[in-house]
């Protein structure tokens, strides 16, 4: 899995306002699904796997969300990324009683299951330094944001797939 075949230039929102994580990940979801990545069902899912298995990761410095579900809700494979307005209460992956400050959130959704663990472990590796959440959150634009990531991510999925 190459990072250009599930990372768009026009995957990335930025400035996403949003009241709640709910809302944030409703609307991320609705975009997934507009554009025919997901079906009807994973707007559903995905609130229902953060309330089960909460996405946010507990680090050191910036804190980010890493939310998805199961393979059966996906038409084709993506990751949809957003830098929220302000920070959303989400509770921690390791601990859902712990409630962190969210200020950035990486969806994704992957049509093969077993791909899963592993885009999981790429995305959590990468987002684990501090000095490219740090960059991501002063970059001046989506398009900024984008090339963080696709130097950041990518060099990484294929590392690993190697």
């Amino acid at each position: 899995m190459k990072i250009e075949e599930i990372l768009k230039e026009d995957s990335i929102i930025d400035n996403l306002e949003a009241a709640t994580k709910e809302e944030a990940l409703s609307a991320m979801s609705a975009i997934l699904l507009s554009r025919g990545y997901v079906k009807e069902s994973f707007p559903a899912a995905i609130l229902e796997r953060e309330r089960l298995y909460p996405s946010g990761l507990p680090m050191e410095g910036h804190k980010i969300a890493i939310p998805h579900t199961d393979a059966e809700h996906v038409n084709e494979s993506a990751i949809l990324f957003a830098r929220l307005a302000k920070p959303l209460e989400f509770s921690s992956m390791g601990d859902p009683d712990e409630k962190i400050q969210v200020q950035l959130i990486s969806m994704f959704a992957l049509k093969e299951k077993k791909k899963i663990g592993f885009l999981l472990e790429v995305l959590i590796t990468a987002y684990s330094d501090n000095e490219v959440l740090d960059a991501i959150l002063k970059a001046p634009s989506g398009k900024a944001i984008y090339d963080i990531l696709y130097r950041t991510v990518g060099p990484r999925m294929q590392a690993e797939e190697a």
